[in-house]
């Protein structure tokens, strides 16, 4: 599956091992209680913009997997033959025909797959995720997405979101499919993010599914539109409210109906968001991290850097060094 996207085919059980480590998450990979003459693996990936597709088989023997850090992005487990038992904390799923695993960031697992397993995971960046739901939303997301981990493939939206990852891996497979047209900014990511967020239950669930039955104010909506434009600028509650028309007060009340979050939370998650982005792309040597911070806003890097890890589990140096 996925041939055209292999990075590495028939491989000894060391460099399959270090392959998926290098697109997902490092591990430790043994036999499963034998020892055997020998064991290979295949691996492709297919990047399509914040979403990657990860396929991998292995053959010869069971194998134990256990995560040696923290997964730091969301990771959806689906099986194409056989099966893996992953386990987190005090739970434990079963990923077959019928069900899906999903790793949210920040959670540590071991797994026991079968002989002969064939698995996909479809890989979501967390800082495009919850950008997304973001945008979905309406207003910040302050805590990582927490997904229920089993996904019963036999609910009809799940069923759904599923059967849509099989069209994309058959249409990748194609040389001129759709998907290989434009890998870079492709349309795949955006609708099943929003599938997985809509199919799946999560913590921003009832957030996502709740409705007004009125639109946003135009003052609020001004306001709004100023900080998604320039949240770089000082935009006190004085001067929203100004750019809103309406009393400071009224605009607190109305932040706090429409958007629930005040006005400088609001602000806040914005600047983190967008210091997040300028982190993820920029190259360690030519931008610090004062740089960035100054850039968007804060003032005061250490209150910066200690905002950044709450909100996304990592000092934003690391993040820099990352990228």
């Amino acid at each position: 599956m996925l041939e055209h996207y292999a990075v590495v085919d028939g491989a000894e059980l060391d460099r399959f091992r270090a392959t998926v480590a290098s697109f997902l998450t490092p591990h430790r990979l043994s036999p499963a209680g034998r020892s055997v003459e020998r064991i290979e693996g295949s691996v492709a990936v297919a990047r399509l913009g914040p979403l990657s597709l990860v396929y991998g088989e292995h053959r010869g023997a069971e194998l134990d997997v256990a995560l040696t850090e923290q997964v730091d992005y969301y990771d959806v487990n689906l099986s194409w033959q056989g099966h893996n038992r992953i386990t987190c904390g005090d739970e434990e799923v079963v990923v077959d025909g019928r069900t899906a695993a999903i790793i949210s960031p920040r959670m540590r697992a071991t797994m026991r797959l079968s002989d002969s397993y064939h698995q996909l995971h479809v890989r979501i960046e967390r800082y495009a995720f919850e950008r997304h739901l973001e945008q979905l939303l309406g207003r910040p997301v302050l805590a990582p997405i927490r997904f229920g981990q089993a996904m019963d493939l036999r609910n009809p939206a799940a069923a759904t979101w599923a059967s849509s990852v099989r069209l994309l891996v058959d249409d990748l497979s194609a040389l001129d499919g759709l998907a290989a047209q434009s890998t870079n900014e492709s349309p795949w990511s955006s609708f099943l993010m929003t599938g997985l967020l809509l199919s799946q239950p999560h913590n921003y669930t009832d957030q996502l599914t709740q409705q007004h039955s009125a639109p946003r104010p135009g003052g609020l909506r001004r306001a709004l539109d100023l900080i998604e434009q320039h949240p770089e600028d000082d935009l006190s509650v004085e001067r929203l409210a100004l750019a809103a028309g309406i009393g400071a007060r009224s605009l607190q009340r109305q932040f706090h109906e429409y958007v629930g979050v005040t006005p400088r939370e609001y602000v806040l998650q914005v600047r983190l968001a967008r210091a997040h982005e300028d982190l993820v792309v920029a190259r360690p040597g030519t931008t610090t991290v004062a740089d960035v911070a100054f850039r968007w806003g804060f003032s005061h890097v250490p209150r910066f850097a200690a905002a950044y890890r709450q909100r996304y589990g990592e000092l934003p140096s690391v993040t820099l060094n990352a990228g």
